[in-house]
């Protein structure tokens, strides 16, 4: 049994609970769609092109567009390894549940502790010198 498994048993909350929250929290909204539209225009203009996004106050915006899939939060209660991303937007999801209860929030280490991660992709020079 794993730690975040345990852990939502023990604030019963369902994986169900921690898909729909997710899903609820990580949808674009008109200002995080105005930001992506705005860091689209700067990399499509040449002038703009070789400007800083914080030079232009044009912030990343908070949501990621898509929401965990129960199949994701299953696999990670099931202690198979997941990315990075859906780690975070479980730990988000998580605690906006905990904070709707009036529990204190957690950290990554609290759900995740000794779960394995997905290995990302490896750096193009890596790639190129394994083939030769």
């Amino acid at each position: 049994m794993g730690t975040l498994k345990t852990f939502l048993d023990s604030k019963k909350i369902s994986p169900k609970q921690v898909h729909t929250t997710s899903k609820r929290i990580e949808m674009w909204d008109s200002a995080s769609r105005t930001l992506l539209v705005k860091r689209f225009v700067k990399r499509g203009n040449k002038e703009l092109a070789t400007k800083k996004y914080a030079e232009l106050d044009i912030a990343k915006p908070q949501q990621m567009g898509r929401g965990v899939s129960q199949r994701q939060v299953e696999a990670a209660m099931a202690e198979k390894p997941v990315a990075r991303k859906v780690r975070t937007k479980i730990l988000r999801a998580v605690n906006t549940i905990l904070t709707a209860k009036k529990e204190t929030a957690v950290d990554m280490k609290a759900l995740f502790e000794g779960s394995k991660h997905r290995p990302g992709k490896k750096p193009k020079d890596e790639k190129a010198a394994a083939k030769k």
